[in-house]
C-alpha cells in the first residue's frame, strides 16, 4: 500500500523506487481510480487497464493450477 501511490503520486519517489513501484498491481488500480475521478494519473489509463487484466489473468491461472493439483 505504501508503494502503491495511494497517498501520493509515484512521481515523488526516487527513480529506483519508481521502478520498484511499477511491479505493484495496486499502483495500476489507484492510478485508474485517480484518472476516473480527477482525469490525472501516474500511469496511462490504457496501461493501467492492460496491467490490471494481466495481473487478473495471472491470479486466475494460479488459482486454476492450485485447484487442478489439489
Amino acid at each position: 500500500t505504501f508503494l502503491g501511490g495511494t497517498f501520493y503520486s509515484i512521481d515523488m519517489l526516487p527513480p529506483f523506487w519508481q521502478a520498484v513501484t511499477l511491479a505493484n498491481p495496486v499502483v495500476y488500480l489507484v492510478s485508474g481510480f485517480r484518472w476516473s475521478f480527477y482525469g490525472i494519473s501516474d500511469v496511462s489509463p490504457l496501461v493501467s487497464l492492460a496491467m490490471i487484466l494481466l495481473f487478473l489473468g495471472a491470479a486466475i491461472a494460479l488459482v486454476a493450477w492450485i485447484f487442478r493439483t489439489g
